[in-house]
């Protein structure tokens, strides 16, 4: 099991990564056979392919994509939960939307699961 620094680091990682429209940093966090599943009841993404064509897709329709962390990254034994703000720009539009990420890690330290707590309704337009 990994301790909860690594937990944080993982999600400080996916934080940034997202943030900087790197795909790559965040599939690496993922292990070979993780699922997705963005919103939490969403039929899952299997596999760091489909893993990276999701969050692909996800960076290709926006100009920008910021996750900000909201409070502290609360971890308990094997999962990570975090609550973030992700703002999106799309030309003129700016919209935000608040999440609640639950990450599942493996023993090498690896997110094997991570569902996305969110829905239409939390959406909100900023500009």
């Amino acid at each position: 099991m990994t301790d909860s620094d690594h937990q944080r680091s993982v999600v400080e990682r996916y934080l940034a990564a997202h943030s900087r429209s790197d795909v790559d940093g965040i599939v690496a966090l993922f292990a070979a056979d993780a699922t997705v599943r963005d919103p939490a009841d969403a039929e899952p993404f299997v596999g760091v392919d489909a893993i990276r064509g999701f969050f692909s897709s996800t960076h290709e329709t926006m100009d920008s994509l910021t996750l900000t962390l909201d409070g502290p990254v609360r971890c308990c034994g094997e999962f990570a939960a975090f609550p973030m703000t992700a703002r999106a720009v799309m030309g003129d539009l700016v919209t935000e939307i608040d999440i609640i990420d639950v990450f599942t890690f493996d023993d090498a330290g690896l997110v094997t699961e991570m569902r996305a707590y969110w829905s239409g309704s939390d959406l909100r337009v900023v500009s």
